[in-house]
């Protein structure tokens, strides 16, 4: 299996990057071979659309799972339709990343997993979107 973890730099003592998009590495790790490879994000200074087409490139390379911080609802719509698993890990190192990975105990992120933390990231809590709607 291939992985792909967005990182800040080349060392593997990296903390993950904060957007998927406009991650400036990928680490691509070879579970099968035990081989692992940094990688540079040949679109993250595009001035639109870095994510999806960071996401066409990874899939071209045979990515099976993406490991990031944060990850836009349309580009995790595009992996999911492209049967390719997305999770979050934040405040984490690349190493400590994997091994959760391993371990199962990264989050997998699904479209309405995303769409909620959408709408808080970018103050579109309201009585249309609240979860507690009804409970004054």
């Amino acid at each position: 299996m291939l992985i792909a973890v967005s990182v800040k730099n080349t060392e593997e003592s990296s903390l993950l990057s904060d957007s998927f998009g406009r991650s400036k590495y990928f680490l691509i790790y070879d579970s099968l071979k035990s081989r692992f490879e940094f990688i540079k994000n040949p679109y993250y200074l595009e001035l639109g659309g870095a994510g999806i087409q960071t996401a066409r490139f990874l899939i071209e390379q045979k990515v099976e799972a993406i490991i990031t911080t944060f990850i836009g609802p349309n580009i995790l719509r595009f992996f999911n339709s492209s049967q390719v698993k997305v999770y979050k890990s934040v405040n984490k190192t690349l190493q400590e990343s994997l091994k959760l990975f391993f371990e199962n105990k990264l989050d997998e992120l699904t479209k309405d997993i995303n769409l909620k933390r959408q709408r808080r990231r970018f103050g579109w809590e309201s009585k249309y979107f609240n979860d507690t709607e009804g409970k004054n």
